[in-house]
């Protein structure tokens, strides 16, 4: 079933209003669905009600983005865990970020530290992935112990910990490249990732009202007004929201407009230093203005989640839409972070901690 974010001819909507019709009064009633093609079976398992009305209610010219689901901020917003002072949060700055949605900058890396690491993600990042057999920025974690040793900088995970639990895994990282003149990522929010291929979800909460997943973004150069900063609409990580599909945004080969308050009042913009990071969760909505500079704003971040969530539990490849990509997972497993995984949900990958050597930088070669 093609589900590629477009808008679709009158003949394609009018075969596909009944049938999604169909499928919604399956959900509802909980029908046997044993007999229906995979990609429909999934669809009905892991579309709720709402996401179904929206589409047929709109004649195929709205979606949800996600997986739909709603935060409140909790009354207690004290650490999760106990770290040590250098890195520790108060409960007024867990508080803010519940309500913005994000935090940053924050310092972790030395300037010199991450200019010295710049030229092996440069290099790594037009090589084919050992992972999934083709060139992508994504995961390059697994062969490249310098970027497994910046995720485990206690200023990331201590400060992960205080917000998501002592238990901590990697779910995803990702290299992030914007070279001059670069055009903006339009805003955009995700809760599962359900959005990769709009039918089986990557992650798999108990709960999706909770925050389940945080994304640390890491400068390697200055990110700026002028390059392209990532740019916040604090408090929209309340739900998620709906698109409609065409007009002139885009993000990467999709076509949509998401549907939100663009209030100026709540755009926050957050430059941010070489060796600085921000946390945030992928619900409040993001993006990133076009780099009108002669210069490269490289980035790289990673997708933390507590050990109590399955990521592609039973999935042996998963599509990403809007890259256009069909990513094997025999040599993807979640990494462990922080703690102790207790409950051994996801597919796992060992990887060495890393070794450093007396410039304190992670060494280049796995121990």
């Amino acid at each position: 079933m093609n589900l590629h974010p477009k808008v679709r001819p009158l003949w394609e909507r009018a075969l596909a209003l009944p049938i999604l019709t169909l499928l919604m009064i399956y959900k509802a009633f909980h029908l046997p669905t044993f007999f229906f093609p995979r990609d429909i079976r999934n669809i009905v398992r892991n579309w709720d009600l709402r996401m179904y009305w929206v589409l047929i209610s709109s004649g195929l010219n709205r979606a949800f983005i996600d997986q739909p689901c709603e935060f409140t901020v909790p009354e207690d917003c004290k650490p999760k865990v106990v770290v040590d002072p250098k890195w520790r949060m108060t409960e007024q700055q867990i508080r803010k970020f519940y309500e913005d949605g994000f935090i940053g900058p924050l310092d972790a890396f030395t300037r010199e530290e991450m200019q010295n690491f710049r030229n092996d993600l440069l290099e790594i990042e037009k090589s084919t992935s050992q992972t999934y057999g083709f060139v992508t920025p994504r995961d390059r974690h697994f062969e490249n112990p310098r970027l497994w040793g910046y995720m485990k900088h206690p200023a990331i995970t201590e400060r992960l910990a205080q917000i998501l639990g002592p238990d901590l895994l990697v779910w995803r990282t990702q290299i992030f490249h914007k070279p001059p003149k670069a055009p903006a990522i339009q805003f955009h929010q995700a809760s599962t990732f359900l959005v990769e291929d709009y039918q089986v979800p990557a992650l798999h909460p108990k709960n999706r009202d909770e925050i389940f997943q945080l994304t640390v973004w890491i400068a390697v150069d200055d990110a700026t007004h002028e390059n392209g900063c990532l740019d916040f609409y604090r408090g929209t990580h309340d739900s998620i929201k709906t698109i409609k599909f065409g007009g002139e945004e885009g993000f990467y080969n999709a076509a949509y407009k998401l549907e939100f308050d663009r209030d100026p009042s709540r755009l926050v913009r957050v430059p941010c230093k070489s060796g600085q990071f921000i946390i945030f969760m992928e619900r409040c909505i993001h993006g990133s203005a076009p780099n009108t500079t002669d210069r490269h704003r490289l980035a790289f971040n990673l997708r933390a989640i507590p050990t109590n969530v399955a990521v592609y539990p039973g999935v042996k490849k998963y599509r990403s839409v809007y890259n256009g990509g069909k990513y094997f997972l025999d040599n993807w497993g979640v990494v462990h972070l922080r703690g102790v995984d207790r409950h051994k949900l996801s597919r796992t990958k060992e990887l060495a901690d890393p070794s450093y050597g007396k410039d304190g930088l992670p060494v280049r070669k796995a121990a």
